[in-house]
């Protein structure tokens, strides 16, 4: 009896991949025939997925940041209560041969820097989750990545509790807070010499519309198909709104403030921006079901003042023409181009990377992982093996010709 109990227990440990799984998603379907025992995230946030399920993933993607086992501070004491201490991969593009060499029985892309071909490539080596289908390049709801993730390992009960929990969080955060209800909101950052903001089905500003607030209807229309846009730093007042989110770390906080059109604004005379710390930064870009909780508890209380101090009395200083904006007078047009004497430039929808890259803030990334950069596809002549299952048998082949 004794033994038959404790095989129940067993049991009802175990993923529930009792029989043969199939996952569509964007690059097709991908048989999983048992349970995974050494799964490899090669996305760009998919640790945090697979923590929240309970899963160790033996290697792990880092996407910026620099952080032990490429895991924020949101996410390291779920890393610790499933014993993970995965390998790590740095660069940003994918490392075939890295991968090969964990031998995984599972690889999870659900948010990675992969096209069709990188695909068929990683699926000489193990079964592949690519991301959801359906959406643009890091456009999935982080709900339909949790559950196509789970699916694959016979997680989707854990899902669901661990979807639940999350949306409790933001729903009493958004009752915390009704000053956020109807609140316009804009989430940017600074690259180079331009000003990123970002579409509403951006996981950023998902998040910012779960807590109450409404992304301006414009960024709909201005967005690239990687979610995203750029202007020049003249266009401040795109981002004039009842809060503004600045994800910018000093240097770009110092370029935005110096800006006349900024000082002239009611974002610095009315007080309503915020600027997102390193750890806040990383939070709202990975959009993940343990950052999200996080975030929403860590950034509300600061809305909260930036709102109540912009609702003291002062009025927005400026507008732009051609750019509407509820509660700017038309006269203050005029105050605004005699103040900055600036010209608009023209929108940038286009992007210059061969990849679409997901909308965050490059700069972070660059400053951390630049100099780490590895081009999977650049290893002319290197060659890996792969036999069933996705182990090796000694047989060479080209990762360019795979």
């Amino acid at each position: 009896m004794r033994a038959a109990l404790l095989f129940c227990l067993f049991m009802m440990s175990v993923p529930a991949l009792a029989e043969p799984v199939e996952i569509t998603h964007r690059f097709g379907i991908t048989r999983i025939d048992a349970p995974p025992q050494r799964i490899v995230s090669v996305g760009y946030h998919e640790q945090d997925f697979l923590y929240a399920l309970g899963l160790a993933p033996v290697g792990v993607h880092e996407w910026f940041g620099a952080r032990a086992f490429a895991t924020w501070i949101w996410a390291d004491d779920a890393r610790k209560a499933v014993g993970a201490a995965p390998q790590v991969q740095r660069g940003f593009e994918i490392d075939l041969e890295w991968v090969w060499q964990l031998q995984p029985d599972l690889i999870v892309a659900s948010f990675a820097p992969m096209d069709a071909a990188t695909y068929a490539q990683l699926s000489r080596i193990a079964p592949v989750v690519g991301p959801p289908e359906g959406f643009p390049d890091w456009g999935a709801p982080w709900q339909e990545e949790l559950r196509l993730i789970a699916r694959a390992t016979g997680r989707d009960d854990r899902a669901e509790t661990v979807i639940a929990d999350v949306d409790a969080v933001l729903a009493d955060t958004r009752a915390q807070y009704p000053a956020f209800d109807g609140a316009s909101v804009a989430v940017a950052h600074v690259e180079g010499t331009k000003l990123v903001g970002y579409g509403p089905a951006d996981g950023a500003n998902r998040f910012m519309a779960d807590l109450g607030f409404e992304i301006p209807a414009e960024f709909e229309t201005l967005a690239n198909a990687a979610g995203n846009f750029s202007v020049s730093l003249e266009r401040i007042d795109l981002f004039e709104r009842d809060l503004a989110l600045w994800l910018a770390d000093t240097a770009g906080r110092e370029l935005i403030e110096a800006l006349p059109a900024y000082q002239a604004s009611a974002l610095a005379q009315a007080g309503r921006s915020v600027w997102a710390d390193e750890d806040e930064t990383g939070a709202m870009s990975f959009q993940t079901p343990l950052s999200i909780p996080w975030a929403a508890q860590r950034l509300a209380p600061k809305f909260q003042t930036r709102i109540a101090r912009g609702k003291s009395g002062l009025t927005p200083a400026i507008r732009t023409v051609g750019c509407a904006h509820p509660g700017h007078s038309q006269a203050s047009a005029d105050l605004f181009i005699s103040i900055s004497r600036m010209t608009h430039a023209p929108l940038d929808r286009t992007r210059d990377d061969t990849f679409p890259r997901p909308p965050f803030p490059p700069q972070i990334a660059e400053r951390h992982s630049g100099r780490l950069h590895r081009h999977m596809l650049g290893r002319a002549g290197r060659a890996i093996g792969t036999g069933a299952g996705g182990r090796a048998d000694g047989a060479a082949i080209d990762p360019v010709a795979l």
